[in-house]
């Protein structure tokens, strides 16, 4: 009967800890709301949010260095960005939707709705110009440049599939986001006008305006490169400690060297190319 009881108590402590690695896995795939909701037996609906914040990001010649590298090397380096990627997506309070090869594709204001959605993704997206700049390309040896695209608008969210649910983003919001991605340049943030004018109403940033240009399936678009913030740090963006030895007070000196200021904006009517600074 003792070894009953005991075999009976091993066997409830080994679900217990299943349970609980089911219930944290769930944690990690969704929104920690939406995963307290499954847990409960509740069903989650889908719900329109009349704006949130996408972003985009991507590595610059990805396919280049699979091409020439070996598939553990791709896999590591993936491994390495990403870890650097989550870590501010974690810092920042923003929720990572998913990740497709090197895509990498995050958003503010879902499913906890805020009104800094779009001031918290620009703070993301220099976090990642920054820590990009740390993982060596293993072709060249040189530093990753991604390319990053924002817009801001009208989403629909909500749980697609049971046995590996996901939570997912649909809208014409979401294509657009994905547009700024693909027409930016490496070591940019890429804004739509909708994202720049949202990041206005919380935050303090410095744009370039880049002017109008031709977006697949959108038409003529004026667009922005996001510069810098003018309320915070690159270090307080990032998470460590300013050495006044060797960093700048800021450190957007830091982020933009090597950027060449005026490639991408000579390319569209120069006349509309400004300098633009959100106060």
């Amino acid at each position: 009967m003792e070894s009953n009881n005991e075999n009976l108590e091993r066997i409830a402590e080994e679900l217990t800890k299943e349970k609980q690695k089911t219930e944290s896995l769930l944690y990690e795939m969704l929104p920690a709301s939406v995963a307290t909701q499954l847990l409960n037996g509740e069903h989650v609906k889908a719900r329109e949010f009349d704006e949130a914040t996408i972003m985009f990001s991507d590595i610059a010649n990805f396919q280049y260095i699979v091409f020439s590298s070996e598939p553990k090397d791709v896999v590591y380096l993936l491994n390495e960005i990403f870890t650097k990627f989550d870590r501010l997506v974690v810092q920042h309070s923003v929720y990572k939707v998913e990740t497709v090869g090197d895509s990498y594709m995050t958003v503010g204001g879902v499913p906890e709705e805020k009104p800094d959605h779009c001031e918290t993704i620009c703070y993301v997206a220099v976090g990642m110009l920054w820590e990009a700049r740390s993982v060596s390309d293993p072709i060249t040896g040189q530093p990753l440049q991604v390319r990053i695209g924002i817009h801001s608008g009208p989403v629909v969210a909500g749980v697609v599939g049971n046995k590996m649910p996901r939570y997912c983003l649909f809208g014409d919001s979401v294509n657009t986001a994905s547009r700024m991605q693909s027409h930016g340049t490496p070591g940019r943030i890429h804004c739509s006008k909708a994202a720049f004018q949202c990041a206005q109403k919380t935050g303090r940033f410095e744009f370039i305006c880049r002017g109008q240009i031709q977006v697949k399936g959108k038409g003529l678009m004026e667009t922005y490169f996001l510069k810098s913030s003018q309320k915070k740090s690159l270090w307080e963006i990032v998470g460590i400690e300013r050495d006044a030895k060797v960093h700048s007070i800021d450190g957007y000196e830091e982020l933009n060297a090597g950027i060449e200021e005026n490639v991408e904006i000579t390319r569209t009517n120069a006349p509309n190319s400004r300098m633009c600074t959100v106060c």
